[in-house]
């Protein structure tokens, strides 16, 4: 019996110290967050994103956010085993070290394993870029990034097979978001990885030569210069909720109170046969009007030493009805002794 009392009384000992340690642990929760921890597995850290995440994976390479962007914003909500929600990220600016490879940010925040989470991000971060602000929205997890300004910038020198979508080495910058947002359970404490879209919109112009037959005495084709503009520069961006419907979405506001800018390109350049890039630029997402333009300046020469120089004029409007988020707009000009001609199609940001 004195067996039995001594045993019942080690069960209420253990029963006690688990009562008093489980009120400790949920005291200090949200300290143990800003403290130094015994295993870097307990801190909460962002992986390299990817971009524009290919379905299925394995037919394309997947393009990582560092190859474009050196920093990007986060936010992030814990969920506690309580069920309160407090906000753990507030805009973070997260950057990527090339020294050590990795993102990194300061102070360092730790996972709770009883926890959920939820995080959101979009890049660059706003701190970088003067004049723009970013926010979201606490209730609905929408994403808003203000005062957006593009100059024109052209990231083809000459005529090239593909463009090279990459606009980290000109002034205009691509903005990025991860829409839906990344859920993570403390217990698991996996790196965060974010799956940035492209916000702005693009467009790209090609040329070539007519596949009509050219008369013998045509020698050369080239180009100039070209010029495509008369582009709003300025916009703000709200995140919508409901994406499924893409072309009934308007995220953008264009602010038309800077001046307009055009891009030009392709100065000097041989029209060859196959079709190639000259121009590649990032649009704020906006109607098109019947005052945006393209125009060639070109040259037919012939084995007589004649050359006939041509400029023309054309309306976007009359090309496409307006620019939308994440979309690529491709212009292929079309030249030979017959008037210029156009070819012009939309397709997904890096499926040219």
């Amino acid at each position: 019996m004195n067996r039995l009392s001594r045993h019942i009384a080690k069960l209420i000992l253990a029963g006690m110290i688990l009562t008093v340690g489980g009120c400790a642990y949920d005291d200090t929760v949200r300290d143990l967050r800003e403290q130094k921890a015994d295993s870097e597995s307990l801190v909460i850290s962002f992986s390299n994103g990817i971009i524009d995440n290919p379905l299925p994976m394995l037919t394309r390479a997947v393009t990582m956010l560092s190859d474009h962007m050196e920093t990007m914003g986060v936010w992030g909500w814990q969920t506690t085993s309580e069920g309160v929600t407090e906000c753990l990220f507030l805009n973070q600016e997260v950057a990527f070290s090339t020294s050590l490879a990795k993102w990194t940010y300061s102070p360092l925040k730790y996972w709770d394993t009883r926890s959920n989470y939820k995080f959101y991000a979009y890049a660059p971060h706003s701190g970088s870029v003067p004049g723009v602000t970013a926010a979201i929205d606490p209730a609905t997890h929408a994403v808003s990034i203000s005062g957006v300004t593009l100059t024109g910038c052209n990231t083809i020198d000459s005529g090239v097979p593909y463009p090279p979508a990459n606009f980290g080495h000109v002034t205009d910058i691509d903005w990025m978001l991860d829409r839906s947002g990344q859920s993570m359970a403390g217990i698991y404490r996996n790196e965060v990885m974010f799956n940035m879209q492209h916000i702005l919109s693009k467009i790209c112009v090609r040329v070539r030569r007519s596949d009509t037959a050219l008369p013998d005495s045509l020698l050369t084709i080239s180009i100039d210069s070209l010029e495509i503009g008369n582009f709003i520069s300025q916009g703000d961006y709200v995140q919508a909720i409901d994406y499924s419907n893409p072309a009934m979405v308007t995220e953008w506001t264009p602010v038309d109170t800077l001046p307009r800018y055009t891009v030009t390109s392709a100065k000097y350049v041989s029209v060859p046969d196959s079709a190639v890039y000259t121009l590649e630029s990032l649009l704020i997402p906006q109607p098109v009007g019947t005052d945006q333009y393209i125009r060639v300046w070109y040259n037919i020469g012939s084995k007589g030493g004649f050359m006939n120089h041509v400029d023309n004029v054309f309306s976007l409007s009359g090309l496409f009805g307006r620019f939308e988020p994440g979309k690529s707009y491709v212009i292929t000009v079309i030249i030979g002794p017959e008037p210029i001609r156009f070819d012009a199609g939309v397709v997904e940001w890096d499926n040219q």
